[in-house]
């Protein structure tokens, strides 16, 4: 009898000394995490440059349509889309600049005399059609304190076509 009291007894001791050190190791654990978390904050991946879209589409009958943009959480002084057109070489896969535009933005530009967006539409006549054409862009902004941001975009590739293209009417809404 005295034998399996004792060993009740030292099994109830196992169990009481193991569930502190369950709770107590939980409970550390669950403070590292606290500090853990707030060291790491997450930032944006950009405090300046919010967002950067590229495009291209065939227009029809040899044109490519090109679009760039470039948007800003806060007002800045300078801006540049750098918009490189490529096409791809024959079924290698492979691709090779065609032509590089360069358009730089300043708040002289703007109405408000503020920059904080800037955008590019324009038309591509008289390239070799039954290829395709892509678009690398690097969107770059100057901050206040003078340091720079930078996105990269690129397109997929669009076959230009020398034939018209026909687009349903409600697409352009």
């Amino acid at each position: 009898m005295k034998r399996r009291l004792t060993i009740l007894l030292s099994l109830v001791f196992v169990i009481m000394v193991s569930t502190v050190s369950v709770a107590f190791a939980g409970e550390s654990m669950g403070e590292v995490g606290r500090e853990a978390e707030r060291d790491n904050v997450v930032e944006p991946r950009s405090l300046y440059l919010a967002s950067a879209i590229s495009e291209i589409t065939n227009e029809g009958e040899g044109v490519l349509g090109i679009y760039a943009d470039f948007s800003s959480y806060y007002e800045i002084p300078w801006a540049k889309i750098t918009i490189n057109l490529e096409r791809r070489k024959g079924t290698s896969g492979s691709w090779s600049s065609v032509k590089t535009y360069v358009y730089e933005f300043t708040p002289e530009d703007d109405p408000d005399g503020t920059l904080h967006a800037g955008e590019v539409e324009f038309s591509v006549y008289g390239l070799a059609t039954n290829y395709y054409y892509r678009l690398r862009c690097e969107h770059k902004v100057r901050t206040p304190s003078g340091s720079y941001e930078t996105k990269n975009t690129q397109t997929g590739g669009v076959l230009l076509t020398d034939y018209p293209v026909y687009r349903n009417i409600n697409e352009d809404k």
